[in-house]
């Protein structure tokens, strides 16, 4: 009987318990805040939460050693997930602004985007309507006979329609790295945003606003 008690005890792990406690605890907090049904950066806070997870257990279990190359002044979607405060939360588009960016290098550093005009922001390029590229989706819809692609195709071009003469600004004060693990996938092989980057004078105004911002 007390060999059966302490064949037990030792088969507990007082560390791994103590995490689990601290995990419960944070799964109850979660749950709570869901339970406030809260708008604005909270509306996907499941989806979010889920995401980091599914995100955390894929770079544990595949270990990835290489990664796809951004270069600067590209225009990539980012899974910001959901932050304290001010701090930019849920998905948006971004600018990279990293240098000589490798496939060895993990992470990039983006200035997020947004269609809100704040005194701090900087009106840019309306970026993600791209009329040589809508035109050309249109001319292969014309040819396409495969259903699924058919669908593919028009889902892009309607989605990038609705973002013609929109404005759009560029959060410098939200300059961030992240991992290029949260960095969107492309809705289809025919989403052209990987083509998408900002001309070389907007980025030398960003340039300048980023001096003015962080140095002194």
């Amino acid at each position: 009987m007390n060999n059966t008690k302490e064949l037990k005890t030792k088969l507990v792990d007082p560390t791994k318990e103590k995490k689990h406690l601290k995990l419960m605890k944070a799964y109850q907090n979660n749950v709570s805040i869901s339970d406030m049904n809260l708008d604005n950066k909270y509306t996907n806070f499941e989806d979010s939460k889920l995401d980091e997870s599914k995100t955390l257990l894929y770079e544990i279990k595949t270990k990835p050693n290489h990664y796809k190359r951004f270069s600067r002044g590209q225009i990539v979607k980012i899974k910001f997930g959901v932050n304290i405060g001010s701090e930019f939360s849920g998905d948006h588009y971004a600018i990279v602004i990293s240098k000589k960016d490798t496939m060895i290098n993990p992470v990039i550093h983006v200035i997020p985007l947004t269609s809100k005009k704040h005194n701090y922001n900087i009106e840019i390029d309306s970026l993600l309507y791209d009329e040589t590229e809508i035109n050309n989706l249109k001319e292969l819809l014309k040819i396409e006979t495969n259903t699924s692609k058919i669908k593919n195709i028009k889902k892009c071009i309607k989605y990038y329609e609705n973002k013609k003469g929109k404005k759009t600004y560029a959060c410098i004060k939200h300059l961030k790295t992240v991992s290029k693990l949260s960095v969107c996938k492309l809705m289809s092989e025919y989403d052209y945003l990987d083509k998408l980057k900002i001309s070389t004078d907007t980025l030398k105004i960003i340039d300048e606003e980023i001096i003015k911002e962080y140095t002194i």
